[in-house]
């Protein structure tokens, strides 16, 4: 009886150390559930937050896109209006060489410039109207027309006397 008394007390002992054992296996199994719980919860924050930076990175590309186009077309502007401004230059230093040869004959009282014929490659030119102070003071004044204040300026600063 001995015996079988020593082997409960074995067999007890050794169902002390498997529940013991079984508990802190459970606390630990817990632990895991709960970091478990809060993996897939820093998971699901990772999922939307890549969904925003995708959806932002499309409508960044979207909004570049829109911005390239304007930009382009800003930049065509620009472009035809450089044109058309290095086109008025070369035109106004042209008229502007024209009217002062034609003053300096007047004063001097010599024949204007002969009017030079356009090269084959570049449009024919259009002859502006020359105003009161561009064909002359003199000539103004015999159909009865006075040069203007700015028109005096003019002729003076072309001739050289301020």
């Amino acid at each position: 009886m001995m015996l079988s008394l020593f082997g409960d007390a074995v067999v007890a002992l050794l169902l002390i150390a498997t529940i013991s054992y079984a508990a802190v296996l459970n606390q630990r199994l817990a632990v895991l559930r709960n970091d478990r719980a809060k993996l897939e919860e820093l998971v699901n924050g990772l999922t939307v937050a890549a969904q925003r930076a995708e959806s932002g990175i499309a409508g960044l590309k979207v909004a570049s896109e829109d911005h390239g186009e304007r930009l382009a077309k800003k930049i065509d502007d620009a472009r035809a209006l450089r044109d058309d401004l290095t086109y008025l230059l070369e035109r106004g230093g042209s008229v502007a060489d024209r009217l002062e040869g034609t003053i300096r004959a007047k004063r001097d009282g010599a024949k204007p410039e002969p009017k030079r014929e356009p090269k084959p490659d570049q449009p024919p030119r259009v002859e502006p109207r020359l105003s009161v102070a561009a064909s002359g003071a003199e000539d103004g004044a015999a159909r009865g027309l006075a040069p203007s204040r700015a028109e005096r300026e003019l002729l003076r600063a072309l001739s050289g006397r301020s």
